[in-house]
């Protein structure tokens, strides 16, 4: 199973169906919230802590861009804002993560599940025939915070 289903059903496999959120939801970390200790954790973070508290839900998966709010079987999927994902990497690193309000952003139409990305291979393939293949860019991978979600654990975690 492949995809945002797959990936909610590996921490809730009673979960039937991923929607996008189409509001905002706003989630206020109390300093109960922020005492969590769970570092690393996606669904017991502060963050997720604080939405399963504030929204009564039966799960949360809370990652460095992305958030699941899972409810009577089904998830909501939510794009973490720059705000939030700060917070999360200085949690995981054990700095805490600070009191106050954030926001989770509704997904755009662009980003939205099953929408198609063909464009950007597009213009990939016609660059290539072209002779104008892009070199890589540098791309640094941000350490010792939780693992991406689907991804594969690194060795040693």
């Amino acid at each position: 199973m492949k995809g945002s289903l797959g990936i909610v059903k590996k921490f809730f496999p009673n979960v039937k169906k991923v929607t996008d959120a189409t509001e905002n939801s706003f989630i206020e970390v109390t300093a109960k919230d922020a005492s969590s200790k769970a570092v690393r954790d996606h669904g017991a973070c502060v963050m997720a802590v604080a939405c399963k508290r504030k929204l009564n839900l039966d799960g949360v998966i809370i990652a460095r861009s992305v958030a699941y709010l899972i409810k009577d079987g089904k998830a909501t999927r939510y794009k973490l804002p720059q705000s939030v994902s700060r917070e999360i990497v200085s949690f995981d690193r054990g700095a805490g993560f600070e009191i106050g309000k954030y926001q989770l952003d509704k997904i755009r139409p662009s980003q939205k599940l099953g929408a198609r990305h063909e464009r950007a291979s597009d213009e990939r393939e016609n660059h290539q025939a072209q002779g104008k293949a892009k070199t890589p860019k540098f791309k640094h991978i941000t350490t010792n915070i939780r693992s991406v979600l689907g991804g594969r654990r690194p060795e040693g975690e």
